[in-house]
């Protein structure tokens, strides 16, 4: 029976710390664009090419920070604090004209200007 319960403890115990490992500040996402398209404001839309991308979120800005190549080079955007909780893999950001949502993996994103672009992507934490 003990040997029962300590088996049982320790797969309680792994659950635990692998989902308290789920997500952390300073963690690198590697991301694959599933959806990437452009919508003009004369309604004509585009299917652009997917990309890969990168990013991780950064403690001391708030903030989500993109890799140095793609679409995304340079982009850095604020997370939106009652909106998130990162060590659950759940936030939302926010930049001058875009929105990004982030929830288990799953990351959408729009921006507003002078075309509007939605993008949908599939994100591994490594």
């Amino acid at each position: 029976m003990n040997i029962k319960k300590s088996i049982i403890g320790s797969l309680f115990s792994m659950l635990l710390v692998s989902e308290m490992a789920a997500a952390d500040w300073g963690d690198v996402y590697y991301c694959q664009m599933t959806n990437f398209n452009e919508i003009t404001l004369d309604g004509k839309m585009t299917t652009l090419k997917p990309q890969t991308f990168k990013f991780n979120l950064d403690k001391a800005s708030n903030s989500i920070i993109y890799g140095d190549t793609g679409y995304f080079k340079g982009v850095v955007a604020e997370l939106i604090e009652d909106l998130s909780a990162p060590e659950k893999d759940i936030w939302r950001a926010r930049s001058m004209f875009s929105m990004t949502q982030f929830i288990d993996g799953k990351l959408l994103y729009s921006l507003v200007g002078s075309v509007l672009h939605v993008i949908s992507a599939d994100c591994d934490k490594f």
